[in-house]
């Protein structure tokens, strides 16, 4: 088969499309999202972590720490246990700063001002609240912040449009969104609100970028991180309106920053910069949070791994088909188990409730014995000494033949 085609049209120039494999796809993917690069051996510092957000470019934040933070288990993926207070000292010395990206985010201080026009946009969408409110607020803050909402004074109790939020965190989310306010968190992830010029102290860095530029900058990004996409893999990243979107990419294309090629596979064309390298090594092998972008985007981990994947918090505990917490297990190029995970704090035990082989995987058993590796490695990382696997699961079996069924952490 070619390895090239040739689109016509009337109203187009002609266009040649690079035809890749799905196997080149994946290995491009895990590539460009760090997850071909060996961890660190020895000491992981700030270069390390440098080095992750050059990679994806942000960080999605989570309430959810029934195993641990996903911006802790986004790092672990990829450095391996390291400092707990690597990702905090990044953000406290403002190279990391919170806005509304892909949901809650991280993201490098000089991209800061790349996302101005969504907080413009958002004084469109929804009504402003009370205006004595704000002023309040305002006050506030600027009086003693950083403060969260619980240090407000005297917060009013009627329900606003958002959330059901009360009155003052509606107005606390609200200065947040449209960017007069910055926020930090505190030592049990609440968000601590403060004057945007005091978090991002840089004017350079609030300085709006125009909407069709920061889209294109966005874009650009986008496909960068992802190595390769759909264009609504592309418009996800950044929570785009794809129909926004696809008038940029055309242009991105037609000037030669990207390229478009067709995907083993892949009912819909894929883009990716021009001079993207494809992986010459495997990935490594790791447990992803649920919130990793890797697989954030459901339909681009089906369509790259044949990987159905589901979070099934919210789904009734007897309507649950894998667990409450399943983070996926990628070894050799892909998903090849699912994990349900949780940290018992009081035991300091990493409990794994269920492993759940995939249909594609071959070769099960080498994937127990490398999750038992993992498992111990994931253990470090947050803290507990021992590792329980239970008996749910059908590769938990093989788990429990390599590891037993409880094993101390222990490096390896």
């Amino acid at each position: 088969m070619s390895p090239w085609l040739v689109r016509r049209s009337r109203s187009l120039p002609q266009v040649t499309i690079k035809r890749i494999s799905a196997l080149t796809a994946r290995r491009i993917a895990l590539r460009a999202h760090g997850l071909t690069r060996p961890r660190p051996v020895g000491r992981v510092d700030r270069r390390h972590l440098r080095r992750v957000v050059d990679d994806i470019g942000l960080i999605q934040l989570d309430s959810v720490n029934v195993l641990d933070r996903t911006q802790h288990l986004v790092l672990f993926a990829r450095l391996g246990p390291h400092r707990r207070d690597l990702f905090r000292e990044a953000v406290d010395d403002l190279e990391l700063v919170e806005a509304w990206v892909h949901e809650a985010s991280v993201i490098p201080v000089d991209q800061h001002h790349l996302f101005h026009w969504r907080r413009s946009e958002t004084t469109q969408k929804w009504a402003a609240p009370d205006a004595d409110l704000l002023a309040d607020v305002r006050r506030q803050v600027t009086e003693r912040g950083p403060i969260s909402v619980s240090d407000l004074d005297q917060p009013r109790e009627r329900r606003g449009p958002w959330w059901g939020w009360d009155d003052s965190k509606l107005a606390l989310e609200w200065l947040f969104r449209t960017g007069e306010f910055g926020a930090t968190r505190g030592p049990n992830f609440d968000r601590r609100y403060d004057l945007i010029e005091r978090i991002v102290p840089d004017a350079a860095s609030r300085t709006p970028t125009n909407r069709p530029d920061a889209h294109r900058q966005l874009l650009t990004l986008a496909t960068q991180y992802l190595g390769i996409g759909t264009d609504k893999d592309i418009a996800d990243y950044h929570r785009l309106r794809v129909t926004d979107c696809r008038g940029h990419i055309a242009d991105l294309v037609s000037e030669g920053t990207l390229i478009e090629v067709a995907v083993e596979g892949w009912k819909e064309p894929a883009y990716m910069l021009s001079d993207t390298p494809v992986a010459r090594r495997t990935s490594i092998t790791t447990l992803v949070s649920p919130f990793d972008p890797v697989v954030w985007c459901r339909p681009r981990a089906e369509r790259l791994f044949d990987f159905h994947y589901r979070i099934e918090i919210y789904v009734p505990a007897k309507k649950r088909k894998y667990g409450y917490y399943v983070l996926p297990f990628i070894h050799r190029d892909r998903p090849r188990a699912r994990i349900d995970l949780k940290h018992d704090r009081s035991s300091r035990t990493l409990l794994c409730k269920a492993a759940w082989s995939e249909p594609t995987d071959d070769d099960p058993d080498d994937t127990a014995l490398a999750l038992v590796n993992e498992l111990s490695q994931l253990a470090i990382h947050i803290g507990a000494d021992e590792v329980q696997v239970d008996a749910r699961g059908d590769l938990s079996g093989a788990v429990r033949s390599h590891g037993g069924n409880r094993w101390p952490a222990r490096p390896t």
